[in-house]
């Protein structure tokens, strides 16, 4: 079977991505997912807090006696802390032969775009933003949040050559007109869903503590229904992110649209095997079905292939509930 698909703009050997995620964050970890079989990687996050924090320990290492010599150690700061994920990334570049995908975290438009223009510069074949901006103040609304994220994508074109992805959550009330920007801004791709950081409070001790940092297939729903409306309407490149954990995942993602899928819950919980099984198992499907190469069944149970049921749309919610 051929098993090539093409996601931000690269040729893969496999729609299986290893998600950004501890299990990227070295050599070890990117080497013994691409020996399973996964058709490209992306490396753990560069956050946009971490080069904030390199900046201002930058400032208090240094005496600083005016604005400019303040913007010159700001500059030194962003030079010097993310050495180590640079040389990070070159390496793995350099270690296998599917495509590194770096990965910048970032909220605002402040402090990331240096680390972009180095990141194409050290050899990744692509990024993936993940993008976060938060509506923190009753003043901000929808608009200026869609906004913020839409002025990132162009800000992101601007500064590299590089394809790179969009990473976003399921938390827009208008995704097709949000996608439709974001693929006029200069993005290439796109990644749904961003699953972002739980919250959870322990209520004995009163006290803030961390949520179920993986997902289930159960979260797996959404991703699937937004895979086939949007894959229609547009023509970025498509990637599944949150819920995906087996082979009967991706080729749903596949025949809904998209181009590839992203795992990272499964592999934490079951090992870097489960790549290995994933692909036997497509491979079977495939030629279960008489289907040579993805192509073959691409989208066949998209938005547009389901105008008579409208599974993607409102009616199931109302056969749900009247039967």
């Amino acid at each position: 079977m051929d098993l090539s698909t093409r996601f931000m703009n690269l040729s893969l050997p496999n729609p299986v991505i290893v998600s950004s995620s501890g299990l990227t964050a070295n050599i070890a970890g990117v080497r013994e997912a691409v020996e399973a079989g996964a058709g490209a990687v992306v490396l753990k996050s560069l956050f946009e807090e971490d080069i904030a924090a390199g900046v201002e320990r930058s400032r208090q290492n240094a005496v600083v006696s005016h604005p400019e010599a303040e913007a010159y150690m700001e500059q030194l700061g962003m030079l010097l802390e993310p050495d180590e994920y640079l040389t990070f990334v070159e390496e793995c570049a350099q270690s296998v032969d599917v495509p590194v995908i770096a990965s910048l975290n970032c909220h605002s438009e402040k402090w990331w775009t240096d680390y972009a223009e180095r990141i194409e510069k050290v050899g990744a074949d692509a990024i993936e933003l993940n993008l976060s901006p938060l509506a923190l103040e009753q003043k901000t609304s929808a608009m200026d949040i869609e906004n913020t994220l839409v002025n990132m994508v162009k800000l992101a074109r601007e500064t590299v050559k590089l394809p790179f992805a969009v990473k976003i959550g399921q938390n827009f009330s208008a995704l097709p007109h949000l996608v439709n920007r974001i693929q006029k801004a200069g993005a290439d791709s796109i990644t749904l869903f961003n699953r972002y950081y739980m919250v959870d409070i322990d209520i004995e001790n009163m006290q803030f503590k961390s949520g179920n940092s993986l997902s289930a297939p159960e979260e797996f729903g959404p991703v699937l229904r937004w895979i086939g409306i949007i894959s229609d309407l547009t023509d970025l490149d498509l990637s599944a992110s949150t819920g995906v954990y087996d082979a009967s995942g991706l080729i749903k993602v596949l025949l809904a649209g998209g181009n590839a899928a992203q795992f990272c819950s499964v592999l934490y919980r079951n090992g870097m095997e489960v790549i290995t099984q994933v692909l036997e198992d497509l491979s079977s499907w495939m030629e279960k079905h008489e289907f040579s190469e993805l192509s073959d069944f691409r989208g066949r149970l998209s938005l547009e292939d389901d105008k008579r049921n409208a599974f993607f749309q409102r009616l199931q919610y109302v056969k749900a509930l009247k039967g």
